[in-house]
């Protein structure tokens, strides 16, 4: 009885190591002739296309009820798939070199006040972009430096770039840097640094 075991265990074996070493061989053989060419796709897009446009003195008031229509221009043909990103100028300084530097802050954006949670916050579609006010108090009791003036950039983006992840769209800088995005500076001295 022990011997047939020896000899069952010992083909077991023998039988495993030659699975493993088969499976493991990889055997290639030579290259085959070149096949025939395929047929021609379809165009495709020359890269991404995004667009910007700022506006300035964009003023929330109760007269507008706290929002801001922002319509796009006429010239512009926006698609339903679309996204739009929305900055403000928060601040600007000046550098030891006396460089001006803009800050740009996404919306939405949470302001803690006194009086509670303040936000800035937006929606779109293919022809504008609404921006309005929230707040936990009521919004009448905000001043100036809350409401009046501010200076809006608006990107359009294709919503299978936008939903790639590919960028990050908190940094406006990077954003035009990635998009390829026209500079649309201006001398903003005298642009009221907010909260």
């Amino acid at each position: 009885m022990i011997v047939i075991m020896k000899a069952l265990f010992t083909s077991i074996i023998f039988a495993s190591l030659l699975v493993f070493v088969s499976c493991t061989e990889t055997y290639v053989g030579p290259a085959g002739p070149q096949g025939p060419q395929g047929p021609q796709g379809p165009a495709g897009s020359d890269g991404e296309n995004a667009y910007v446009f700022e506006w300035s003195e964009v003023t929330f008031s109760a007269a507008n009820n706290y929002e801001v229509i922002l319509p796009y221009p006429d010239s512009f043909d926006g698609l339903a798939s679309d996204v739009a990103l929305v900055y403000f100028l928060w601040d600007t300084y000046e550098t030891n070199d006396g460089e001006l530097v803009e800050v740009w802050r996404q919306i939405p954006q949470t302001i803690l006040t006194d009086d509670g949670a303040l936000q800035y916050n937006y929606d779109f579609s293919m022809y504008d972009v609404r921006l309005f006010m929230d707040a936990e108090f009521p919004l009448d009791i905000l001043g100036a430096i809350d409401t009046d003036n501010w200076i809006v950039r608006v990107v359009v983006v294709p919503g299978d770039f936008f939903n790639s992840g590919r960028i990050n769209t908190a940094d406006y800088d990077e954003v035009a840097k990635q998009l390829g995005l026209p500079d649309l500076s201006k001398d903003y001295t005298g642009q009221p640094a907010r909260r």
